[in-house]
């Protein structure tokens, strides 16, 4: 028991991260990311949203824009790029607390999208008919996408 209680008292930093769900304009689409091969053995998925580490003295949205415009060449317009919610893993590794700030925008798929080497390839999914290996669940997809309608409808 003492063991227990001096882990669980034990101060892990705590990590900022960003990731913005990328739709097409009627939200029936994702876009994602097939990640690389480190980072598929990493994460243990296979495919994943635009997205990183919060730096210092960054604002959230800030960060979500540097990702889509690294990890995929979009340069995405601010005033459409909507909070949906703060997600907070305290066990996200075995090293760190991990705090999320997710986005939601959406664009025309048409968009020309240019990966970095973070990536393998990218592709556009049906949100009822989204690959496996993904590292967000398909129900939390579906989830994030009804809520952003939501905000998007305002």
């Amino acid at each position: 028991m003492k063991d227990r209680l001096q882990n669980d008292n034990e101060r892990v930093p705590v990590g900022l991260g960003v990731f913005i769900v990328i739709f097409n304009k009627d939200f029936s689409k994702i876009l994602l990311l097939k990640r690389n091969e480190e980072k598929r053995i990493r994460w243990n998925a296979d495919w994943g949203n635009i997205g990183g580490r919060i730096e210092s003295r960054e604002h959230s949205l800030d960060a979500g824009i540097r990702e889509a415009r690294e990890e995929v060449g979009l340069e995405l317009d601010k005033d459409k790029v909507k909070l949906i919610e703060v997600i907070e893993h305290p066990n996200f590794t075995e090293t760190h607390h991990g705090i999320h700030f997710a986005y939601a925008t959406s664009i025309d798929e048409s968009a020309p999208i240019k990966i970095n080497k973070e990536s393998d390839e990218y592709g556009w999914f049906n949100v009822d008919n989204l690959p496996d290996r993904m590292l967000d669940e398909k129900g939390y997809i579906k989830e994030i996408r009804d809520k952003a309608i939501k905000i998007f409808e305002k």
